[in-house]
């Protein structure tokens, strides 16, 4: 599964998310506080996704969590539903649908998973060497409350590891070929030719770091969430 990605970049995030995906603010982004730079983002809180809306890349904060169209009624609890598995995206009408008409490209520049082993996994953080914006697979929904109030939210689908993450986890996040990026959004691609981009992202130049337990807690958002442990030398003499 994917449970904490980055978004880190910090000269200038929106511009640089913008100029990346080439893609257009929606309006009321600059005053959530959420535009910023994060080092942990964790489901339920908002985080930056792009759309295609009106032929246009549209760049806007949803939920992490996909919550359908029936999600706000009362008396529903709606699953968290963080992650959608390439393996069994017909298994639920509702990835199936948003596969079919609801995709989405989630920026990030890393993510999170725990290698287990010892009294505490130990956490590792898995990015391009570059610290680079990258996208992953995304599918969206929108729901709305009793209240009329638009909810919007999205998951990330996951896969087969690759060969850098197969020794820590035996899932990770669809990180779309750049060259993929216009065809996923393309509401004229059908589900069966969006699934068709879902392949088991190259190892390239990712890396893998130890990073602190800090990251652990989902209300730690800092610098300090992606530094890497160093190994403490052992002296010779």
């Amino acid at each position: 599964m994917c449970g904490r990605y980055t978004v880190t970049r910090q000269e200038s995030l929106i511009q640089d998310l913008e100029a990346v995906l080439d893609a257009s603010l929606s309006g009321d982004g600059p005053q959530n506080e959420w535009w910023k730079p994060r080092f942990n983002v964790a489901p339920t809180q908002p985080a930056p996704v792009v759309t295609l809306r009106d032929g246009v890349r549209t760049l806007e904060m949803m939920r992490w969590g996909l919550i359908p169209f029936w999600g706000t009624k009362p008396g529903v609890k709606s699953p968290l539903m963080i992650n959608a598995r390439v393996e069994s995206l017909d298994a639920k009408q509702v990835f199936r649908d948003a596969l079919a008409r609801k995709r989405c490209l989630v920026p990030a520049d890393g993510f999170f998973e725990w290698r287990k082993g010892g009294k505490v996994p130990t956490p590792m953080y898995i990015h391009p060497g570059t610290h680079r914006f990258v996208a992953f697979a995304g599918l969206w929904a929108r729901a709305k409350t009793d209240s009329g109030r638009e909810v919007l939210s999205f998951t990330i689908v996951t896969g087969p590891p690759n060969e850098l993450v197969k020794p820590i986890h035996d899932r990770m996040p669809v990180v779309l070929d750049r060259a993929a990026w216009p065809a996923w959004l393309d509401p004229s691609l059908d589900g069966e030719g969006a699934r068709a981009l879902l392949e088991v992202p190259p190892v390239d130049d990712w890396r893998v770091d130890e990073v602190s337990t800090w990251v652990n807690k989902a209300d730690h958002d800092d610098p300090s969430c992606i530094v890497p442990v160093v190994p403490e030398q052992t002296s010779l003499f």
